[in-house]
């Protein structure tokens, strides 16, 4: 079984280590413990599984679960450049997601974490009633660029969610398109659904307000807006 707050040899070596504890555990919610121990600025994903009776299993990067449900609801928007996280109060602090290109150059979405050098950072998830987390990495994400991205999702996750919650949140429309930052990591990790996510031509910002005057949602309003203004930036340079 893992020990809460003990990280391995392996972990320790990295610039940023990560360490995890029971903030209340009788609800099955940890607490991540970030800190760079570098003197320069890094992003990085989480990467950690299930640990049931000695074995690891569904081991996948935290925030690929459930991102078209957070991106929709709860106002967590995807991150176009790496920005440092302030550790405000663990109860609210919240990482932006981010399209991460893997090892095998396959693409997935998860919480990117940006740290300038000495900085620590906390952050909450739920959904541990019984288990403990194993398998526990860090990948480093290096910034690659900014484009607009078109995702198919599988709306299970959608259900999934709301069956584990006891609630009734909405599914973002499928696919959708966002403009985010893409991050290259030095990991074969994979998604954690079959979703398929592929660049668009920067000139899709039109497609990306016309989802927003859809769905009316905050975010995908700003992320049209954002597109719109980076485009005719680009063209007047």
């Amino acid at each position: 079984m893992a020990v809460a707050g003990l990280i391995s040899e392996d972990l320790r070596k990295l610039p940023v280590t990560v360490n995890y504890t029971w903030y209340d555990r009788s609800q099955g919610i940890i607490q991540w413990n970030f800190e760079n121990r570098s003197s320069t600025t890094k992003s990085f994903i989480l990467i950690r599984g299930v640990s049931q009776n000695g074995k690891v299993s569904e081991i996948y990067a935290f925030g690929d679960a459930f991102y078209p449900l957070y991106y929709h609801n709860f106002n967590v928007d995807f991150v176009t450049h790496p920005e440092s996280l302030k550790n405000v109060n663990v109860k609210t602090n919240s990482a932006p997601l981010a399209i991460i290109e893997n090892s095998d150059s396959e693409m997935l979405v998860a919480f990117l974490y940006t740290l300038s050098g000495g900085e620590s950072y906390s952050v909450l998830e739920g959904g541990w009633n019984g288990i403990e987390p194993g398998g526990i990495s860090i990948a480093i994400a290096k910034f690659k660029g900014v484009k607009s991205f078109r995702i198919d999702y599988e709306k299970k996750q959608c259900t999934l969610y709301n069956e584990e919650s006891n609630t009734d949140y909405k599914c973002p429309p499928d696919p959708f398109t966002v403009r985010s930052g893409i991050f290259l990591v030095d990991s074969s990790i994979k998604e954690l659904f079959k979703d398929h996510i592929s660049p668009v031509e920067n000139g899709n910002c039109q497609e990306k307000l016309r989802n927003a005057m859809k769905t009316g949602n905050f975010n995908d309003y700003y992320s049209a807006i954002e597109c719109l203004m980076e485009n005719y930036s680009e063209n007047f340079r």
